[in-house]
């Protein structure tokens, strides 16, 4: 037992450090158009940089319709976390949800078809939760919040799968992801009055198809083992 101690503690200090910490599989950058979408360029919330290590990297963006008419006018949130040195800026984000209120409802894994021949899976949550409205009253809402993570040279939308694949990538071939968690949400709107919400009443399918269709415009433009695929030119 002594020797199997002293033997880990000897690998532990005489193992190179893990390289490729600084090699991240996304660019840091959502464009300003997506289709009849605009940008609207976000900052990340104060506990977001309360709660994680400074050199935690954002690009967040809320895209709506251009157009002043709300009957045909969508609104759709979308993000990108990138981790420094501390692989705590990437979590688990069911936790956070539950956390701010939110009720997961259901959980699925979806293909979406980047190019031909070409998907990425991603995990797409379906929340409800009764949150405070204007008039003092709460008001039940829906929503659909899709999600999955960006290693080097690896995706996926499964947490425990992002964990091992780090972990054996550093154990067996000394390489450290600098991982990035990529999310999109948009609200299920057609319980909603569009003069309240904002935007056109929105089936859960409906709010399905324009988050795909925004994973699909978006990722050949910053995540980069998609860009790299003569296929698909930005």
């Amino acid at each position: 037992m002594l020797a199997f101690v002293l033997g880990t503690m000897w690998l532990c200090v005489a193992s190179p450090a893990p390289r490729g910490g600084a090699d991240a599989g996304v660019i840091l950058s959502l464009p300003p158009r997506v289709g009849l979408l605009t940008g609207v360029p976000k900052k990340p919330d104060a506990v977001e940089l309360k709660l994680l290590p400074t050199d935690t990297e954002f690009a967040k963006m809320t895209y709506v319709t251009a157009t002043h008419d709300v009957l045909e006018r969508d609104i759709a949130h979308v993000s990108i976390v990138l981790s420094g040195a501390e692989s705590r800026s990437i979590h688990r984000p069911e936790v956070c949800l539950t956390g701010q209120g939110w009720t997961i409802e259901g959980s699925t894994i979806v293909p979406v078809e980047i190019a031909p021949g070409r998907i990425l899976q991603v995990r797409d949550l379906a929340l409800s939760g009764e949150f405070p409205v204007t008039d003092g009253t709460t008001r039940r809402l829906r929503t659909h919040y899709v999600y999955w993570f960006v290693g080097r040279d690896f995706s996926t939308p499964s947490h425990f799968e992002r964990l091992w694949h780090g972990t054996c990538d550093a154990v067996l071939h000394n390489v450290n992801h600098r991982w990035a968690y990529v999310s999109l949400m948009a609200a299920v709107t057609e319980d909603l009055d569009p003069k309240v919400s904002g935007e056109r009443r929105r089936t859960d399918v409906q709010t399905q198809r324009l988050i795909a269709y925004l994973v699909q415009q978006l990722v050949p433009q910053f995540q980069k083992d998609f860009i790299s695929n003569p296929a698909i030119k930005p």
